[in-house]
């Protein structure tokens, strides 16, 4: 039912959007080099799960129709959540949603998503969470046949009350991640790599191998480094094997937040140039008391001194619902229904602006009892039409 109402909203859309061409307001110039982008994560993709190969890419090819239909030219999709993989890895063990045929062999879900992006013309970014393991704190989850499985028990994974993670101080666990994304870059025709916010899991994770290091740095210092030299690595790791795979980072959107609670040096890493893109996540809203959306865009795009692509990641699931931490725009998401269509239009005239990316394919393809997420979608449609 959810998927009949969605196609009929589509078809209404699409005939709007026919009428206002036709009425002579189609005079906004294109972009052609602007990312019109979905993220697509572990979440949206979890009816694979079970499913035999076959219904696994028929699930995949209505997911890229609905993105190529709806007017998005790039997928950000979610290739290893969890410390494993949706494709084939020599470093990290198989999702629980990939299905095998019956020779036993792995379907490899990144390789056939690729394929059917392909045909649509559709870019394919992969999404990697660096150091989580899982989300909660049952050991008993981690995939016996996993390379960091012999990590257990030792300072190389931290098990904490919300999750289990590798250890940013590592040398290994370094190793292990680099090698990871020059698999990707390696073996797979994607157009970039994309680390998520998720840098230092926490203040704890690390005090053992910092007690063992005998430098100068201070603690903040010293995790700042290991956040450092792991996107260098990466990103000179990755050029090394194929240049034209782009890398980057999508941080949270409070630049200071993210250097004093995730040791990720903004500034300095920009400065520094080992990134090709950055796509901020500026989850706020215009009446945000702390971080209003325009100001924030702002900011981060003076502190981009090396005119490095920057994206923006947008929050449509915030649509009707209230924003917690917006001080006096508490209720901005509930009194407005065209806030990512206004957030879309207004970021154009940014220095090093280069398009954007909504958070995420569930909340645009699938029917919420949400008037206020409808109107955004509807408003998100017509304006991606423009770019």
């Amino acid at each position: 039912m959810k998927k009949v109402v969605f196609l009929m909203i589509i078809i209404l859309l699409g005939a709007l959007y026919l009428n206002y061409n036709d009425s002579g307001l189609d005079d906004v110039s294109s972009n052609d080099d602007m990312m019109k982008a979905v993220f697509i994560s572990y979440i949206d993709y979890s009816s694979l799960k079970g499913k035999e190969v076959m219904e696994q890419k028929n699930i995949i090819n209505e997911m890229v129709h609905n993105v190529s239909y709806f007017g998005f030219d790039t997928v950000i999709l979610q290739v290893r959540a969890f410390s494993d993989a949706i494709y084939d890895s020599s470093y990290y063990p198989m999702s629980s949603v990939v299905s095998y045929d019956k020779d036993g062999k792995a379907f490899d879900i990144l390789s056939y998503f690729i394929s059917v992006c392909d045909m649509n013309n559709i870019s394919l970014y992969a999404w990697v969470n660096p150091y989580r393991i899982s989300n909660t704190n049952d050991v008993s989850n981690i995939d016996k046949s996993a390379s960091y499985y012999k990590w257990l028990n030792t300072s190389l994974i931290g098990v904490f009350d919300n999750g289990i993670y590798l250890n940013p101080a590592s040398s290994d666990v370094k190793d292990l991640i680099v090698s990871g994304v020059v698999e990707i870059a390696s073996n797979y025709n994607v157009k970039g790599i994309l680390f998520d916010d998720y840098f230092y899991p926490n203040d704890m994770i690390d005090l053992d191998s910092y007690e063992l290091y005998k430098g100068n740095l201070s603690l903040e210092e010293y995790r700042v480094f290991n956040v450092n030299d792991l996107l260098k690595r990466c990103y000179d790791s990755i050029k090394e094997v194929n240049k034209d795979v782009f890398f980057g980072i999508s941080p949270a959107g409070n630049i200071d937040d993210n250097l004093s609670s995730r040791y990720l040096d903004i500034k300095g890493i920009l400065n520094d140039k080992y990134l090709d893109f950055i796509i901020p996540q500026l989850y706020y809203g215009f009446l945000n008391e702390s971080k209003p959306y325009t100001k924030t865009l702002e900011e981060w795009s003076s502190i981009n001194v090396n005119n490095i692509d920057l994206y923006v990641a947008l929050s449509i699931y915030k649509s009707g619902m209230v924003d917690s931490y917006a001080g006096k725009g508490v209720n901005e998401w509930i009194n407005n229904s065209d806030i990512i269509k206004r957030q879309v239009i207004s970021s154009k005239g940014v220095k090093n602006y280069k398009g954007f990316a909504v958070f995420r394919y569930q909340y645009i393809f699938e029917m919420f009892d949400n008037d206020n997420l409808v109107k955004e979608v509807s408003g998100l449609r017509e304006v991606i039409n423009d770019y």
